[in-house]
């Protein structure tokens, strides 16, 4: 039962990782730029800064694939500047 409840937040983290790169993916096909790599650094510094700082954010719910709870995730890591205080 564990190993179901990791595979339900891995699969709602990288569902919620790919819609929020989309915008950025789209931004560097019509403009030839390279926004993308830096929206992926940002967001893994933020994910980073938030276990290490052991912010109390959302997580996704472990019993379905909550691909809600995976953007509430990655809308905190955008603002990890702000824990660093």
């Amino acid at each position: 039962m564990k190993l179901l409840h990791i595979i339900y937040h891995l699969s709602a983290m990288v569902m919620a990782y790919g819609i929020v790169l989309v915008l950025p993916m789209l931004f560097d096909y019509a403009f030839d730029t390279c926004t993308e790599l830096a929206v992926i650094v940002w967001l893994n510094i933020g994910l980073l800064v938030m276990r290490i700082r052991k912010i109390p954010f959302p997580s996704p719910d472990m019993r379905q694939v909550d691909i809600k709870g995976g953007l509430k995730v990655l809308w905190w890591a955008v603002f990890w500047p702000n824990y660093m205080r």
